[in-house]
């Protein structure tokens, strides 16, 4: 019970009134919110926010976060310029998941998948960026304009006034009665399709079923699907499909095109992938639009070789790929770190007839921006622009973080005049880009500026914009600051997301003071997220560490629905949280959970039968320790177990030849500490210092020693 104790004494600190020491701040209104102005509630349609601190646009096209990036450009100039112008991953059983439910499952991939990318789309780097998108001809083609819906008829409009109104229920039920009016199935499915409440969309269907001379048909009962897809009420999809059947409408590719993706929307990827078996056994075929939607999910997941292998299942079924599936492939390779196959592939795409529309172009520039390619991906933004795009809001957005990564943050600024010259209206997130920009610089004054900026244009602040300005106050120790945003977030109905409990968890942990830490713990109180309740509830590891990993586990099932970064990004700050306040039982017994929960999909890697890959670049120091450590131990259980050695192993810390941003790295020092202390036989090689590699006999050698098993308690 050392984590409860150790919380619970953090929790006894009571935050003054005020400052209580020279490190806080509190020059600053004790509210971040004017509460004389009107706050406007609406968001546009093409633009939705994530809880992490991006900006997304569908369908898969997403801007680099602009974390942890603290390099400068170089002498070339090109920011100001830009203002002028206008392979199968064989995971060893120990990091496999093995419970059935809950929790996505990807299926085996075929072993030809990693050929996809090392062979079909690989090549020499500087072949594939040498060939300029500006030589290829592009031949542009506008889409038709999308009609805004209307309703066909009056009844449409009278049906769907009262079901927005009213809460489904019998003064519901009445209301439509008093109507006296019929409707066709037809009519019914433009009212389906305006309804957001499952529940009054449900008892509308039901209603209508009742009534007399009416009768569903496959439009309606694909529509309702849909809408309970979307609200996760799965078992509430198996009903209504069973009444489907009964009703002589067979579900369709479009019926189950939606339930995968509502299965793939909720996290739940082996559902999906046996939507899509159960199809093609009833003789279904998948079309575009289901390989489509598996390739996504399942890339967004971390399932690289399980996207890839659906791509080339869809080429096998005769499917060419059109933009958007190139689209999706692109932005899969590149989020796997594959950016050279994915330019190939954009390259491939042209070639092939296949016109890049604004998604295209806005994921290959995203991709770059990501890779820290900032010139690529200006050279993009141009060559987008001679091929007849304009930049839309996500466009500008992406080009703002690239000026933000290289220290041109006025630059970014005047693209956000630009863009409104341009007649798009900033939203949240594009507020809270520029919040997030100047925070991350260090200056949190300019960042509380946006912040009220944003305020003024009548717009209510999201919380990842929030836990921008939040970690703006944490890094420069304003905690009153902090408590101030935390309780106006509350005021103003914003739930503290995962990212926000985070923000906190690793202030507290490295926190300088014991004052500091208690605050930043009451703040963690302050947010009531359920993941507080998940430390301070932490039982004793006992003798094995399974109560440890049985808490781990159900509140991963908890949190199944969020994002993997997300649950990457607060998994990684228990474990260091653990690591540095002496609880090293605990952390290891997470790390192990994570790791089978697939929460770092590239930590662990086989590259041939016995070389292996830890990569540790991604995570804190504490954890990279622990990780490192427990992996070295289950090395050494498999060796003794099966008798089988690897013959080399790889230590990544991100941190080396390749690495582009200077300094020091705590991951890189910490591993090289502890394998130095343990004696690891390790070398480094053609001059990377941030890769540890041990080999050949000497490593089996020390892989042996009882020591390995117990690293991670030192």
């Amino acid at each position: 019970m050392a984590a409860v104790g150790l919380l619970s004494d953090l929790v006894n600190y009571r935050i003054p009134m005020t400052d209580g020491s020279a490190m806080h701040n509190t020059s600053a209104p004790n509210s971040m919110v004017d509460r004389t102005k009107t706050i406007s509630n609406v968001r546009p349609a093409n633009v939705k926010t994530s809880r992490k601190d991006k900006v997304y646009v569908k369908p898969s096209s997403e801007p680099v976060s602009s974390y942890d990036t603290k390099s400068r450009a170089d002498s070339s100039g090109f920011g100001k310029g830009f203002v002028a112008a206008n392979e199968s991953d064989n995971v060893p059983e120990f990091f496999v998941e093995t419970r059935e439910r809950k929790r996505p499952v990807a299926p085996k991939s075929r072993a030809y998948s990693n050929k996809f990318v090392e062979g079909k789309l690989s090549g020499n780097k500087s072949e594939v960026f040498a060939k300029d998108i500006r030589h290829t001809k592009v031949v542009i083609t506008r889409p038709a304009q999308a009609r805004p819906f209307s309703s066909s008829s009056p009844i449409v409009e009278s049906v769907s006034r009262i079901l927005h109104h009213f809460q489904w229920g019998p003064p519901t039920e009445e209301a439509l009665c008093k109507l006296n009016c019929t409707l066709d199935a037809y009519q019914a499915n433009q009212i389906l399709k305006q309804l957001q409440d499952y529940t009054v969309a449900l008892g509308f269907f039901y209603w209508l079923k009742r009534k007399p001379g009416f009768k569903h048909d496959g439009h309606t009962y694909t529509t309702m699907v849909g809408i309970l897809g979307r609200a996760r009420q799965f078992t509430a999809i198996d009903k209504l499909l069973d009444q489907m059947i009964k009703d002589g409408c067979h579900p369709n590719t479009v019926t189950y095109n939606r339930i995968i993706h509502s299965y793939g929307r909720a996290n739940y990827l082996q559902e999906a992938v046996n939507v899509f078996n159960e199809m093609r056994k009833l003789g279904c075929e998948p079309d575009r639009v289901t390989y489509c939607t598996l390739i996504d999910i399942h890339a967004k997941a971390g399932y690289l070789d399980v996207a890839i292998d659906m791509y080339q299942r869809m080429q096998e079924a005769g499917l060419s790929p059109d933009t958007f599936t190139y689209s999706v492939i692109i932005n899969c390779l590149g989020k796997a770190g594959h950016l050279a196959a994915a330019h190939k592939l954009f390259c491939e795409m042209v070639d092939q007839g296949c016109v890049p529309n604004l998604v295209t172009y806005n994921i290959m520039i995203a991709l770059h921006a990501k890779a820290r390619n900032y010139q690529s991906s200006l050279q993009l933004y141009r060559d987008m622009q001679s091929a007849g795009f304009h930049p839309d809001k996500v466009t500008y957005s992406i080009v703002m973080e690239v000026l933000g990564h290289c220290g041109y943050l006025e630059e970014a600024e005047a693209v956000f005049s630009e863009m409104k010259r341009k007649n798009w209206v900033p939203d949240e997130p594009v507020y809270g880009l520029l919040v997030d920009l100047w925070g991350k610089s260090g200056n949190v004054e300019k960042a509380r500026e946006w912040y009220r900026a944003m305020l003024s244009a009548g717009l209510c602040p999201n919380v990842p914009t929030c836990n921008s300005l939040l970690s703006a106050f944490l890094r420069v120790h304003r905690l009153r600051d902090a408590y101030d945003l935390l309780q106006s977030m509350l005021q103003l109905g914003l739930n503290p997301s995962l990212q926000t409990y985070t923000l906190l968890l690793s202030c507290c942990t490295e926190a300088q003071t014991s004052f500091d830490m208690g605050f930043c713990c009451e703040l963690m109180t302050v947010t009531g997220h359920p993941a507080h309740n998940f430390l301070l509830s932490m039982p004793a590891p006992g003798p094995t560490g399974q109560n440890v990993r049985d808490h781990v586990g159900s509140f991963l099932d908890m949190m199944h629905s969020e994002d993997r970064e997300s649950k990457r990004g607060l998994v990684d700050a228990v474990i260091d949280f653990f690591h540095k306040t002496g609880l090293k039982e605990e952390a290891g017994s997470v790390w192990e959970v994570a790791a089978q929960r697939n929460v770092y999909p590239d930590a662990v890697r086989r590259k041939s039968s016995s070389y292996w890959l830890i990569n540790l670049h991604v995570m804190s120091d504490g954890t990279a320790v622990t990780a490192l450590s427990r992996t070295l131990a289950w090395f050494r259980r498999e060796m003794i177990e099966t008798g089988l050695c690897p013959t080399r192993i790889d230590i990544v810390t991100g941190w080396g030849r390749r690495s582009r941003v200077t300094g020091t790295s705590l991951v890189r020092q910490s591993v090289q500490e502890l394998l130095s202390m343990f004696g690891f036989p390790f070398f480094t090689e053609n001059g990377n210092s941030g890769c540890f590699i041990g080999c050949g006999e000497s490593l089996n050698r020390w892989l042996l020693q009882s020591y390995v098993e117990r690293m991670h308690l030192l």
